[in-house]
């Protein structure tokens, strides 16, 4: 297979930047956390609107305008472009690197005399790999088509391979980011959880991780020289767990808030759980069968069993708020800290 070489209809001003796609717009649609609207990498008017993981509509901007993946609107051909342009893509690239000309990938392009079109053309059923330096034969479309191509900025999208990451959009290309520890990717609320999702995968599932006793670290990048005395800092992987400094070049020493309480992290104390933002395993520490999910406006709770997060439920909706001093759902809002918690 052949990537397309691309041209311009003069009398229309419409480019037919035609490529092909590594991601399909169902594959896109399934990945995508949320709803929006999203352009086609194969076919520059050509869109899609996504909910709930699915393709829910696809169409094309009218003739003599092309899909602008940017704001999410067709535009006139001369007023936008439907790739990543070389500034943007060469950003991402090493001194002296040649990139693929985004508009037809079998070209490359010095993105040092970019704007002398310094480069050369791979040939037939070639590629040119940005990320290898070299062309290669072509089996999938452009290298450079990534998960975030086409995309609007501020998109996530599920990592297809594993549920413990995920990447954020911008500009078309793709930012890696992790879940911190033992918790996974939700692409259908777009927030990390500390339970499993249904569509992921059991191979993603992680065993708890028990803090180490010790952290030779932690005391050198958060200890506060202008403040004298101990320190404390969240372990980062617990509720309820925290590393106590005394100095800068002290070796953090692992503590436990006692039972029934979580770690309040801005006083450096223990205290009751519904009153503290924390976005791991909610279930820790505490003798309880349900606690409210975080990033739902205590509209869910969180099943708990063996003291971990094992799925979320929705309150009814003649009783919309989940309170998690009674353990149950109730008409009135209860004014939570951790009901307004995002994470």
């Amino acid at each position: 297979m052949r990537v397309p070489q691309c041209h311009i209809h003069l009398v229309f001003l419409l480019a037919y930047l035609t490529r092909c796609q590594a991601y399909s717009l169902e594959e896109k649609c399934r990945l995508l956390a949320g709803k929006d609207y999203i352009g086609d990498p194969s076919d520059c008017q050509g869109w899609a609107y996504c909910q709930d993981n699915r393709l829910i509509h696809r169409s094309s901007c009218t003739e003599g305008k092309l899909y602008n993946f940017r704001d999410g609107t067709c535009k006139n051909a001369m007023e936008t472009k439907c790739y990543s342009n070389l500034d943007e893509i060469c950003s991402t690239l090493q001194p002296g690197d040649y990139a693929a000309d985004p508009a037809n990938c079998q070209r490359f392009v010095s993105c040092e005399a970019r704007e002398y079109a310094s480069g050369g053309d791979c040939g037939e059923d070639q590629v040119f790999s940005n990320k290898l330096q070299t062309c290669v034969a072509e089996v999938a479309g452009c290298p450079q088509n990534n998960i975030c191509s086409h995309m609007k900025d501020g998109l996530l999208m599920a990592d297809p391979q594993t549920c413990n990451k995920y990447y954020k959009c911008h500009n078309g290309f793709a930012t890696a980011l992790n879940c911190s520890a033992g918790r996974y990717f939700n692409r259908i609320t777009g927030h990390c959880q500390s339970w499993l999702p249904e569509h992921c995968s059991k191979d993603d599932e992680t065993v708890p991780i028990t803090p180490p006793s010790k952290d030779s670290h932690i005391c050198s990048k958060y200890y506060q020289a202008d403040r004298s005395g101990e320190q404390r800092f969240s372990d980062l992987m617990t509720c309820f767990g925290y590393y106590t400094c005394t100095s800068q070049f002290d070796v953090g020493e692992w503590n436990s808030c006692p039972w029934g309480t979580h770690f309040l992290w801005w006083s450096e104390s223990c205290g009751s759980p519904e009153g503290i933002s924390c976005s791991y395993n909610r279930c820790g520490n505490m003798n309880r069968l349900m606690v409210a999910t975080i990033n739902t406006g205590c509209r869910e709770y969180t099943v708990c069993r063996d003291y971990r997060s094992t799925k979320s439920e929705k309150c009814p909706e003649d009783y919309p708020y989940f309170d998690e001093l009674t353990g149950q759902c109730s008409r009135k809002f209860p004014n939570h800290r951790v009901c307004y918690m995002d994470g």
